[in-house]
């Protein structure tokens, strides 16, 4: 499955989990939206910590924080090239994702990346399209 259909599938999920509310089938609901979460800001992850000039060894091991009562987290760990210790922590901005346009496959939210306990990067959206300022064209 590809970046921009799996994040339209997120997008999907997301919707749901925000009309769930308190359903019973909800925490079988965040988990399998946190697991797709987690695959999906893998890739993402893996690409700013390289671009950063800190490229992982094999892949980030990522796993939802299924703890949290609404918002979609995940937390990811590995190592650089440099044997480093390499951690990133994600919030996927739901809200913002649910009412994207459709194809849009950007990620909105608050992303974290550390090597050995260093802040390396921190974004709020992967994959989103540069804002013009007003009145430019």
């Amino acid at each position: 499955m590809g970046r921009r259909t799996t994040s339209a599938v997120l997008v999907a999920l997301t919707a749901g989990l925000l009309l769930a509310g308190c359903a019973p089938e909800l925490g079988e609901f965040k988990r399998v939206t946190g697991e797709l979460s987690a695959a999906l800001l893998r890739q993402e992850a893996q690409d700013a910590f390289a671009r950063k000039g800190h490229p992982i060894q094999g892949k980030l091991k990522c796993r939802p924080d299924i703890k949290q009562p609404t918002d979609l987290v995940v937390e990811c760990t590995g190592l650089t090239h440099a044997e480093a210790e390499a951690h990133f922590t994600g919030m996927i901005d739901r809200y913002r994702l649910a009412r994207q346009d459709p194809g849009d496959a950007s990620l909105p939210g608050k992303y974290r990346g550390t090597v050995d306990g260093k802040e390396v990067f921190r974004m709020n959206c992967f994959s989103c399209k540069p804002h013009l300022p007003s009145g430019a064209s």
